[in-house]
């Protein structure tokens, strides 16, 4: 009903209003509904905004990982023995399946994976792709390439593993380390005010969780809190 109005600065929109010689009144009431949309409006795209991050935190790692599975299944050409084409076959059928099972959600962006994962029961709130795939595939996957004949100066490939895109890895754990250093300053206010047992032991694990996420390996999947570290979250 307002869409021409939403483009507009709140003096053009006064003055597209005066000119259609309306009662003061209305003026003021379509004003604020329009203020209103405008608001709404500008809430939904933050918030889709930050879902869509979120989603791709999930399905960034998870493609990275389909196209190196793609590569590693071409090495060696029509010599490649059986084993390594079906396992890499299986590993990439078993990724784009989830990929297909995402699709939905992260373009309607209703939900954050992590909302969708608490349903679910997922482990670790769903934070990595590879909580998404339930732990029997991973087994029949991990079986199907430890039977794959390692070639020499090879490395066996290792399905699932807990990765991170570089820019992602090194966002998510400046962000862990800001927000937790944060928490501790706060902590430690309150434990100079009122010291009890409690606080002191958090203290402590929190100090703990900082030597851990300043040890990360590069690239390793950075959870969103701290006391996820320490299998606490």
């Amino acid at each position: 009903m307002y869409e021409t109005y939403i483009k507009l600065s709140a003096n053009e929109l006064h003055n597209r209003l005066t000119e259609r010689n309306l009662h003061p009144s209305e003026i003021e009431r379509i004003k604020g509904e329009v203020l209103t949309l405008k608001e709404t409006m500008r809430v939904s795209r933050i918030t889709r905004t930050q879902r869509k991050a979120e989603w791709d935190k999930v399905l960034q790692p998870l493609r990275y990982e389909i196209n190196n599975a793609r590569v590693g299944m071409r090495y060696g050409g029509e010599q490649a023995p059986q084993e390594r084409t079906l396992a890499f076959s299986e590993y990439i059928r078993i990724m784009e399946k989830l990929v297909a099972m995402l699709d939905a959600p992260y373009k309607a962006l209703d939900s954050t994976p992590i909302q969708i994962a608490r349903d679910k029961g997922l482990p670790n709130d769903g934070e990595h792709w590879t909580d998404w795939i339930p732990a029997r595939v991973k087994d029949k996957i991990s079986l199907l390439f430890a039977d794959v004949p390692v070639v020499p100066r090879g490395k066996r490939k290792t399905p699932f593993q807990r990765t991170m895109l570089p820019d992602q890895f090194n966002k998510s754990k400046t962000r862990l380390l800001t927000k937790t250093q944060k928490e501790i300053s706060n902590l430690e206010r309150k434990i100079a005010i009122n010291p009890t047992e409690a606080r002191s032991d958090k203290l402590k694990q929190m100090e703990r969780a900082i030597k851990i996420i300043e040890a990360l390996d590069k690239n390793e999947a950075v959870p969103a809190t701290w006391s996820k570290l320490l299998g606490k979250g």
